[in-house]
């Protein structure tokens, strides 16, 4: 069977990389070999949030592998086949959940029969998408692709401890649609959801007020937060902004008050919305996505970043497709 080298230190170096090229040979049925992964970061290799996708997309998948232990720097993986069925997957840290579904959709997308995962970790912690994130803007915009996902998070899950737990019901992906001409306009109403977990001092309320404040001439709605794990506090603030949602987040943590939460989430989302574009962190989340409908698929994004322009990469190792980044706008065909 056929091998892609995949060099783990590619462009920003980081997990994605690994997650992404994992996801593409599960649906391709092509085997890797990733080397370097995430040398160049403080802990190199395999971290315990890696080594769960890395066992989960085994699991889907039947694969052979090797390498997969915490620190590895090379696994080599053969997928047997995407498996549907209903899985159960607990990172047993605040590695975050999100990530590793997003790893799994596109393969359980792909099969003939419906699936359901349910993920144990960390919900909303840095550096990835909170659960109301990615439930309200990164899969409200692959729905408009045509995926059917239902999404439920019913407890969150903070750093270090996580306990977080999401369900997701995936159906087949049978009717395929581009995203077409996508234009982003000022939005009506922002959406607020400010929770908090294991905190005194009114800490959800405080962060609202204050972004509340920053957000004083749009209409807001608060989201009623469900219950959390451990210690933390988080605040995610979207929209739907003409075709395309928008969305920002700020995580609490020691030090961090309160009102800086709210007010940093708010400010966010204001420059999100002056720059009449996604939110930076968007385009990288819908490559490959983007890749499997007929026709183009065009969004205007703030700046070609590094997580955007690796993922680009990683895929084409795997996808014949066409993309092109002008005037602001990201362009993705399917040749």
């Amino acid at each position: 069977m056929m091998h892609i080298m995949i060099d783990g230190s590619l462009g920003e170096g980081g997990g994605q990389i690994l997650r992404t090229s994992l996801a593409l040979s599960a649906i391709s049925n092509i085997g890797i070999d990733v080397e370097n992964i995430r040398v160049g970061r403080p802990n190199p290799g395999l971290r315990p949030q890696h080594l769960c996708s890395l066992n989960a997309i085994r699991e889907i998948t039947s694969a052979d592998m090797s390498g997969g232990k915490v620190g590895s720097l090379h696994v080599s993986f053969l997928p047997r086949g995407i498996k549907p069925g209903d899985y159960l997957f607990d990172i047993g840290t605040a590695g975050s959940v999100t990530l590793l579904a997003h790893t799994l959709l596109l393969p359980l997308l792909l099969c003939e029969e419906r699936s359901t995962i349910t993920l144990k970790g960390g919900t909303d912690v840095p550096w990835s998408p909170t659960t109301s994130y990615y439930e309200n803007v990164t899969l409200e915009v692959l729905r408009k692709l045509g995926i059917d996902v239902h999404f439920e998070a019913s407890m969150r899950g903070y750093y270090p401890k996580g306990g977080g737990i999401v369900k997701m019901e995936i159906e087949p992906w049978l009717d395929r649609s581009p995203l077409g001409d996508v234009r982003v306009r000022k939005p009506r109403k922002l959406f607020i959801d400010s929770s908090c977990s294991g905190l005194s001092g009114g800490v959800a309320e405080r962060q609202a007020a204050s972004a509340e404040k920053v957000l004083g001439e749009f209409e807001t709605e608060m989201v009623n937060g469900i219950p959390g794990s451990g210690i933390g506090s988080s605040i995610t603030i979207w929209a739907q902004a003409g075709d395309l949602p928008i969305g920002f987040s700020a995580i609490g943590k020691r030090g961090y008050l309160a009102e800086d939460v709210g007010r940093d989430a708010a400010l966010g989302i204001l420059r999100v919305i002056e720059g009449h574009a996604s939110d930076e962190h968007l385009p990288d989340q819908l490559i490959p996505f983007l890749l499997f409908p007929d026709g183009r698929s065009s969004i205007p994004i703030p700046a070609m970043t590094g997580h955007l322009s690796t993922n680009i990469q990683v895929s084409e190792k795997f996808m014949n497709f066409e993309h092109t980044y002008e005037k602001g706008k990201l362009e993705i065909r399917k040749k």
